[in-house]
């Protein structure tokens, strides 16, 4: 439903609703710190991270990042932390475990055959 009412609340007036007046400066700062961060910095990362790992693992970040948001938000914004999202984040993080640990143990890969032309290596060469 949110981009649904990103992309049709514009051309059905919802703007008029807003009041930047009314908007704080902490608003804005945390909004320009998700912006960079969480977009810029992060995509940098996931990109540094799918060169440097295998896409398996990289993909892993979709279910650590939502853990450290809730992590962080307890730690330092004192939200809270019910058993039920401990619960879930517990459930998330296993997951995570899996894959990272099953990354070790891959399909068997076919045998790399690498073709050299007849006498490149000198051993083909007819006698004679």
């Amino acid at each position: 439903m949110v981009p649904c009412s990103r992309s049709w609340g514009p051309p059905v007036g919802e703007w008029r609703h807003v009041h930047l007046a009314q908007v704080s400066t902490r608003s804005l700062l945390s909004l320009a710190y998700l912006v960079f961060f969480g977009s810029l910095i992060g995509f940098s990362a996931y990109l540094w991270l799918l060169k440097a790992t295998t896409p398996a693992r990289a993909s892993t970040y979709a279910f650590v990042n939502p853990v450290v948001a809730v992590f962080l938000g307890w730690a330092l914004a004192g939200e809270a932390f019910p058993l039920r999202t401990m619960i879930a984040a517990a459930v998330a993080l296993t997951g995570v475990v899996l894959i990272v640990r099953a990354g070790g143990v891959s399909r068997r890969a076919a045998p790399s055959v690498h073709s050299v032309p007849a006498g490149a290596d000198g051993t083909d060469l007819p006698s004679g």
